[in-house]
């Protein structure tokens, strides 16, 4: 049994091969704002304060900017139309 077809007008499809390089072009800039912030941390000069795959995002940092980096998050979320989930934060 199939469903009745559908267009997608906004988003990126779940499980389309592009999905996951489109996301991440989109989401680039999140990983910028948070580089640029000076908050997260970095591993033999790597920074690996914000970590992003597929549509998780991992966000690493000492004591003094835990609440900074959620907080980048949600200014993001509310300029790219991206709601970010405090509860699973």
């Amino acid at each position: 049994m199939y469903s009745s077809q559908f267009s997608v007008s906004c988003g990126v499809r779940q499980g389309g091969i592009l999905s996951p390089w489109l996301l991440n072009i989109y989401i680039d800039d999140l990983k910028n704002m948070v580089i640029k912030s000076g908050y997260g941390c970095c591993l033999n000069n790597i920074f690996v304060g914000c970590i992003l795959y597929a549509d998780d995002i991992v966000i690493l940092s000492p004591v003094s900017g835990l609440q900074n980096m959620p907080d980048i998050c949600v200014t993001f979320g509310a300029h790219s139309g991206i709601m970010f989930d405090a509860k699973k934060s």
